[in-house]
């Protein structure tokens, strides 16, 4: 079987990350990845020693339409994968026959929309009219499939759940491969993604400084790129501060979740963190805004951490320093890697 992960660009952000995971669960079949944009980026050291990858050096996803169209005639492809939505459009809008091939995976709520206007209704219109020709839609939680049948109207058998999976064998190779990068008799909160409004860095920043006026020796440490605009802000806010730490990204972050004193996800809005998955798995306590429903599953306050609704600093300040006291944290460990398989064999 012949399937092709298809990527917007190099750069490694949570649903790239997610659909690497994929990629190795299905190692047993023909897999490449075909990146629409750049060859250049972080994923490359990621994908390139398990799978070939193709690069159509595109500026933006549509402007690969004509290039990506021509390689999928060429290689003939059982199934075509894709975990961002605007790739998963511009696959859809090539045709019934090639839609039908794509398993979509779709990356956060489908509610989730920090912004409105005529462009936003425009393309759920678009979403609505092609995702009930694809083969499969993939919802990382039982809720998000909910919002999938009601939003994009599609049928509820077109819909599976499948958690998002964690490459278990990457984490413990790296965890493995350097000491503790922390400052030591120190508290030192932890929290990792895109530096982005829906993230919530800046509420978390907010709650860290309601902490040092408790624990001035306390550090925060933030994982994640620093170049964008929005980014620069959120340093911006943070400046004059020592104890906050932009690290920017890491290729490594689980050396920092296997070390820090919490975890924390501060976010308005998400799909399924992989973070909180994998700082889990670490056996970390960690501090979350219930941010999407799967948070209330995940998060026993008091047993594995706290959780707290988005936007309040003064309540994730204080799950933060109550996360950080919890000792003997053990999480219950998941397997979705025969669930991904059987995708593959839906008819």
């Amino acid at each position: 079987m012949k399937i092709i992960f298809v990527i917007p660009s190099m750069k490694c952000g949570g649903a790239e990350r997610v659909a690497t995971t994929f990629a190795k669960c299905l190692s047993e079949h023909e897999v490449k990845f075909v990146n629409l944009g750049s060859p250049d980026g972080e994923l490359t050291n990621w994908i390139e020693p398990y799978f070939p990858i193709i690069s159509l050096k595109c500026n933006r996803s549509i402007s690969a339409f004509f290039p990506l169209k021509k390689l999928i005639k060429k290689e003939k492809p059982d199934f075509l994968f894709s975990t961002h939505i605007h790739v998963a459009v511009v696959l859809m809008l090539m045709g019934k026959s090639i839609a039908k091939k794509l398993i979509a995976r779709i990356p956060t709520m489908p509610s989730n929309k920090l912004y409105k206007g005529l462009r936003i209704r425009i393309m759920e219109s678009l979403e609505r009219k092609l995702f009930r020709n694809a083969h499969t839609i993939i919802a990382q939680t039982d809720a998000m499939k909910q919002e999938i049948c009601k939003i994009l109207k599609v049928d509820e058998n077109k819909v599976i759940t499948i958690h998002n999976p964690i490459d278990t064998e990457l984490i413990d190779q790296q965890i493995s491969k350097a000491s503790n990068p922390f400052e030591q008799n120190t508290t030192n909160y932890l929290s990792v993604g895109n530096i982005s409004p829906a993230k919530g860095y800046d509420t978390l920043i907010s709650a860290f400084k309601t902490i040092l006026e408790k624990d001035g020796n306390a550090q925060l440490y933030i994982l994640g790129r620093t170049d964008s605009e929005y980014a620069q802000q959120i340093v911006a806010i943070a400046e004059g501060c020592p104890n906050i730490h932009f690290e920017g990204f890491r290729d490594n972050p689980y050396l920092y979740m296997k070390y820090c004193s919490a975890f924390v996800l501060p976010s308005r809005m998400e799909g399924l963190p992989n973070v909180v998955l994998e700082a889990m798995y670490l056996d970390k306590p960690v501090a979350a805004t219930t941010c999407v429903p799967i948070i209330d599953n995940l998060i026993k306050d008091g047993i594995n951490g706290y959780k707290v609704k988005p936007d309040d600093a003064n309540s994730l300040a204080q799950a933060m320093q109550k996360a950080a006291k919890l000792t003997n944290v053990h999480n219950e460990r998941h397997d979705s890697s025969e669930k991904i398989k059987q995708i593959f064999n839906r008819k």
